[in-house]
C-alpha cells in the first residue's frame, strides 16, 4: 500500500476465516474446498516493499512439483492474466499481501467478493481489478489469501509475523499435495 492509500479489507461473509487461520492444518482444510487439481495460484506483491513481499515468497518457497500452475506474478498480474486466462482453471487463489484489520501476520481466505478496495496498491491496480478482469476473459470462482502486513515500506525486509505466515501458507498448501 502506498502512503494515504485506502487500504484493502476483507469484509465478513461466507467462506471468510476472518479471526485468521491458526495452523497450517486449517488453512489446508479450508483450500480443499475451493482448489482442484486444474486451479491456479496467482502469488502477487513487491518484495521492495516489506510485507508486501509475501506472495512472492510464498512462490519462492512453494516451487515446483505442485498439482496447481503457479504464477509468481510481482507487481504486474495483469501481465499474466491472459496466460491465466488460458489455461481455464475451475478456481483461482491469489495470495497477497492485504490488510484487513488483524495483528500482523494473520491469514485470511475470503471470496473475491468479500473483499474491498478497487484503488492503486503498490503494485499497480489492487488485486481486486485484476480478478474482475480475469472474471470476464475467464468466469471462475476466485478467492484471495490475504496475509495481514505489519510494515510495507521502501527497503523493508519481510516481517517476522509475515515470515511465520508464508510458512504457514506453503506447508498448507504442502499438505494438500501429499498423496492421499
Amino acid at each position: 500500500m502506498t502512503e494515504g492509500q485506502q487500504p484493502r479489507r476483507g469484509r465478513e461473509g461466507a467462506g471468510s476465516t476472518r479471526g485468521g487461520v491458526d495452523s497450517a492444518e486449517r488453512l489446508a482444510e479450508q483450500l480443499a474446498n475451493v482448489l482442484t487439481p486444474s486451479s491456479a495460484i496467482v502469488c502477487v506483491g513487491n518484495q521492495l516493499r516489506g510485507d508486501d513481499g509475501a506472495g512472492p515468497a510464498v512462490a519462492g518457497k512453494l516451487g515446483a512439483g505442485l498439482p496447481w500452475r503457479m504464477f509468481d506474478t510481482q507487481t504486474a498480474p495483469e501481465n499474466f492474466l491472459m496466460k491465466i486466462a488460458a489455461g481455464k482453471p475451475e478456481s483461482v487463489v491469489l495470495i497477497d499481501a492485504l490488510d484487513f484489520g488483524a495483528a500482523p501476520g494473520a491469514v485470511d481466505l475470503a471470496p473475491a467478493g468479500d473483499v474491498g478496495g478497487q484503488g492503486p496498491s503498490t503494485h499497480g491496480p489492487a488485486p481486486i481489478a485484476f480478478l474482475e478482469a480475469l472474471g470476464m476473459a475467464h468466469p471462475c470462482p476466485c478467492w484471495v489469501l490475504g496475509i495481514q502486513p505489519q510494515r510495507v515500506e521502501f527497503g523493508d525486509s519481510l516481517s517476522g509475523p509475515v515470515e511465520a505466515a508464508v510458512e504457514l501458507v506453503v506447508r498448507a498448501f504442502h499438505i494438500l499435495a501429499r498423496p492421499q
